[in-house]
């Protein structure tokens, strides 16, 4: 089996250092997501039942404990699930 990146790894560097920093913005939300959702998807995750959903999910809940909160409403949450 291949060496398995960090999901971070597939960040731009502008969003990673604002996530080392904790201060993202609402603009890096769909590429933090679709990161995780990549690392769900190398690590079969997605075969398991994980959705893009739940890599949303895992998203918000880091940044809320970096007291980062970035209130969507319910459209936005729904588009960053696609």
């Amino acid at each position: 089996m291949d060496t398995v990146k960090n999901w971070t790894e597939h960040l731009e560097v502008d969003v990673y250092t604002r996530l080392c920093n904790c201060c993202n913005i609402r603009s890096d939300l769909p590429k933090l997501v679709n990161a995780r959702w990549l690392f769900y998807k190398e690590t079969e995750k997605d075969t398991q039942g994980f959705t893009k959903e739940d890599a949303l999910v895992d998203i918000l809940e880091l940044l809320d404990s970096n007291s980062q909160y970035i209130d969507l409403t319910h459209d936005e949450y729904n588009e960053l699930c696609k």
